[in-house]
């Protein structure tokens, strides 16, 4: 496999073949084994959650009602699921560039996943803080293999939910 810029962390399924079994109570993925994520580690992970709901007045933007219900319900989903799940409103770009900069350098040796959920404004590409835009690429990047080496082959997961401009 050529090695790029997608595909320094990735790992491929190999003869994936879905099966559907109605009625069964379980169900054979079709993955095998060596195609699937290790899951059994000491934890689950962190799930970050970044709600913005007000704005900067100079950014012209309206406060995301109901999104307060998102992050709670998102909250327990995966407390429920058993990740460590840190919740932060109204970000500044600057502040969600340090969060998951920040994030991305802890230990995440003892966890299986990471799990990065985005509630704001956005557009194709760009998710808003609470004064401006944040390339979303620039914020995945800090999860690659080639960056956060103790997340290297493990699932990393980014939510983004946004209201389009």
């Amino acid at each position: 496999m050529e090695i790029s810029e997608n595909s320094v962390d990735s790992k491929s399924i190999k003869n994936f073949e879905t099966k559907i079994i109605h009625g069964s109570k379980s169900m054979d993925s079709g993955i095998s084994l060596d195609s699937s994520y290790k899951m059994d580690y000491p934890e689950m992970g962190v799930c970050v959650i970044i709600n913005n709901k007000n704005f900067h007045k100079s950014t012209g933007m309206a406060a995301r009602s109901g999104t307060d219900v998102d992050a709670a319900n998102l909250r327990e989903t995966f407390m429920g699921l058993k990740y460590e799940v840190r919740n932060k409103n109204d970000l500044t770009r600057e502040e969600i560039v340090e969060l998951l900069h920040n994030v991305s350098k802890e230990d995440h040796s003892k966890r299986s996943s990471f799990i990065c959920v985005i509630l704001s404004h956005g557009e194709e590409g760009v998710i808003y803080g609470t004064n401006g835009p944040v390339n979303l690429k620039k914020l995945t990047s800090f999860f690659r293999g080639d960056y956060c080496r103790t997340l290297t082959g493990k699932p990393k997961l980014f939510i983004i939910q946004v209201v389009y401009n």
